[in-house]
């Protein structure tokens, strides 16, 4: 039994008819009889009726129908395995990445793994600081690509340092501070902070800039907490204050906007991101990311 025979039984069975079957196959009717016949013999019963009026399937060429789609689906996807396979691995990568990072080269990375890896399917989550790494925790992502807090708060991750961005004060367009081409924190003490929130777990954001902070000392007054790095680049625009925030997210600010970004003295390597995992997590897609398209420095 070969599968010309079954390919060309199921077209005479679903057309009822031999001409019909040899136009679908652009073969021979002769060709479509002959292979026909020869399956019957091999099977050892009728499998049609047929005469110069009518084709009509038997009793045993219903059930045996049934079997050869069956087969022909099979191998047909045994084909596309076997396709998949040879143009790599296969399975699914999580990436999760830090508000504001997709602004980076986060894009050509996975834009570089997928062409390589078509057929592993790429999810992400776009979340805060504190969120992501209880992401990472509860296995809902493979990567964190996030800041980095202490060793204290990260002793059940690993990690590799990807590159480190300068803190810098955003302030709106029209503030005292924004002709100059380079601040110190305690030039902004007395001007209101667009603050950002702590994590359900006590620490986020906020956390990477407190050292900042305690520069300015006592002076910080807060005129908003806002929930991620995005809102408080729209509450500076609104003129609600300065906000601190990483250069990944603000090196693709309009010159001309209604915000500035301006230097920090100090704060050149304030901000560390990596890519964190767990231990114990084990997806071989990670390692080839994290080995092969993982652009660090």
């Amino acid at each position: 039994m070969t599968p010309k025979q079954l390919e060309y039984f199921v077209a005479v069975a679903e057309e009822l008819s031999f001409t019909k079957a040899a136009k679908r196959l652009f073969v021979s009717e002769s060709s479509v009889s002959t292979q026909l016949k020869s399956l019957e013999r091999e099977v050892g019963c009728k499998l049609l009726y047929r005469d110069n009026h009518r084709v009509e399937l038997t009793p045993a060429g219903s059930s045996f129908l049934v079997d050869a789609l069956a087969i022909i689906s099979r191998a047909d996807d045994a084909v596309r395995r076997a396709r998949a396979a040879d143009q790599g691995p296969m399975g699914e990568l999580r990436v999760g990445y830090i508000k504001g990072f997709e602004r980076t080269d986060l894009g050509d990375m996975l834009y570089d793994f997928h062409m390589h890896y078509p057929n592993v399917r790429l999810s992400f989550l776009r979340e805060n600081v504190a969120e992501l790494y209880d992401a990472l925790r509860a296995e809902k992502i493979d990567v964190a690509i996030n800041l980095l807090y202490s060793p204290d708060r990260m002793r059940d991750l690993q990690w590799t340092e990807m590159r480190d961005y300068p803190l810098l004060a955003v302030v709106p367009a029209n503030h005292p501070l924004a002709h100059r081409g380079r601040i110190r924190m305690k030039d902004l003490s007395g001007f209101p902070l667009v603050d950002i929130h702590r994590g359900k777990g006590g620490y986020g954001e906020r956390e990477t800039i407190a050292a900042a902070l305690e520069e300015v000392g006592s002076t910080v007054r807060v005129s908003y907490v806002s929930e991620d790095v995005e809102t408080s680049l729209l509450c500076v625009a609104s003129g609600l204050g300065y906000a601190l925030l990483p250069g990944y997210l603000t090196a693709t600010l309009p010159r001309r906007g209604k915000v500035v970004a301006l230097p920090i003295e100090g704060m050149e390597h304030q901000m560390h991101v990596v890519a964190a995992w767990l231990p114990t997590r084990k997806n071989d897609l990670l390692d080839v990311f994290l080995d092969e398209f993982l652009r660090t420095g």
